[in-house]
């Protein structure tokens, strides 16, 4: 036998694969790092001449292309399709005005094409466009709205056995409207009314002297349709 100690076996292979392979994965991590900076670095310092050049092309992209238009709402739709409905059939509506906005279409119809000097019946002129509105209503499908139905009246005051304030007038008024509505099957659950009188208008009653200005007082009497959703 053989004196001296017992050698230790020598290391497998893979076993020293395994505890190097540390090394690659730094070495991959470095070599990014140093890609990385090398980019940046080149970015600090950019040539005046291309950088212009570059925005001044990116600007142009955003400014000269045409995006189609966007497709029209149900509410849109509603007024287009009302005012073709008019043309179509010869009809002229004085004193009525539709805008659509993100919520909805308010219609603003003037007293004096509507309803007789301190009376709340419609007026048969009248009636074509507000059958216009109850018609593309229920056939366009629009889902979920509400009609909000405004009263508004001029500052001049009333006093007769049925209107003996301006708050009665303004309120048949828009409950007129209302009922124009209902018998051209609008729901009746889907409509609220209001009379404001005089307290809302859009434009001075009087000038500063306290004078009525005829003109703003017969802006002032309408009823306004809001449709929303």
């Amino acid at each position: 036998m053989s004196g001296g100690g017992a050698s230790m076996p020598p290391e497998a292979p893979h076993q020293a694969e395994e505890e190097e392979g540390w090394l690659l994965s730094f070495a991959d991590l470095v070599v990014n790092m140093m890609a990385l900076f090398l980019v940046l670095y080149s970015l600090s310092d950019p040539d005046p001449g291309k950088f212009e050049t570059a925005a001044a092309s990116i600007t142009q992209a955003f400014t000269t292309k045409e995006l189609p238009p966007p497709p029209p709402t149900p509410f849109q739709q509603l007024v287009q399709q009302m005012n073709q409905q008019l043309v179509d059939a010869g009809i002229e509506v004085e004193g009525a005005d539709a805008q659509v906005n993100r919520r909805g279409t308010t219609f603003e119809f003037k007293t004096g094409e509507m309803f007789a000097t301190g009376g709340a019946n419609i007026l048969p002129a009248a009636e074509p466009l507000l059958d216009r509105v109850a018609q593309n209503l229920l056939f366009l499908g629009i889902q979920n709205y509400r009609i909000d139905i405004e009263g508004h009246t001029d500052d001049a005051p009333i006093n007769t056995p049925q209107f003996p304030s301006n708050w009665e007038l303004s309120s048949a008024r828009a409950a007129a409207v209302a009922r124009f509505l209902i018998g051209r099957g609008i729901k009746p659950d889907r409509i609220s009314v209001i009379g404001y009188a005089e307290t809302k208008p859009k434009v001075p009653n009087r000038d500063p002297a306290g004078n009525p200005i005829p003109e703003n007082r017969q802006e002032n009497r309408r009823v306004m349709v809001r449709v929303e959703r």
